[in-house]
């Protein structure tokens, strides 16, 4: 076994008792362990997949809490939709790591647990947009991503995701919002 992998395990393996127990994070970092329950979802996979969906929730979770809290105007009710929905995604990483791309299941899995406790103003976008494009408007200008990290977050390239944004906003200029506003200023 190699290190980096025996090392991978011992981290997991301390994240699952941190949980259980109560604890704050390995090593008393806070945010460390933040996914750790997620974990649970793994039993009896490989220890490679195990390692795969570790490094996808160290890279993700926090731009799913952000997100989530975006859209529903609430982080605490955003951090349990999103780690639900990462809870989710650990349950089906089998299929996930067989798909053309694990970060688009696990964007579809996000959306679905923030369907239903979105703000009346994203709704209303959500009435005039596709979903990405909720979701690059979202992503770009309420959790201030770049199109390449909030591209990869949603299972895009980067050239994707500028085009989602570019259309969205393109749509959402010719929208009547009521405001009166003019429209340089109404996005």
């Amino acid at each position: 076994m190699s290190r980096s992998l025996r090392s991978s395990l011992m981290f997991i393996r301390e994240v699952i008792t941190m949980v259980g127990s109560g604890q704050r994070g390995p090593g008393g970092d806070q945010h460390r362990g933040e996914h750790a329950s997620h974990r649970f979802a793994l039993s009896g996979v490989d220890a490679g997949a195990v390692q795969a969906y570790a490094a996808f929730c160290r890279d993700y979770a926090q731009v799913y809490r952000r997100y989530a809290g975006a859209v529903t105007g609430d982080a605490a009710v955003g951090r349990t939709l999103a780690d639900a929905a990462l809870q989710e995604l650990g349950a089906q990483w089998s299929h996930a790591l067989r798909s053309a791309d694990p970060c688009a299941l696990g964007w579809v899995l996000l959306r679905a647990a923030t369907a239903f406790r979105r703000t009346s103003t994203v709704r209303s976008l959500q009435c005039a947009l596709r979903p990405q494009e909720v979701d690059a408007l979202v992503l770009h200008y309420r959790v201030g991503l770049s199109a390449a990290r909030a591209g990869s977050a949603m299972g895009v390239s980067a050239g994707v995701f500028d085009l989602l944004r570019h259309d969205a906003l393109r749509k959402a200029a010719r929208l009547d919002w009521g405001l009166n506003m003019p429209r340089g200023i109404a996005v």
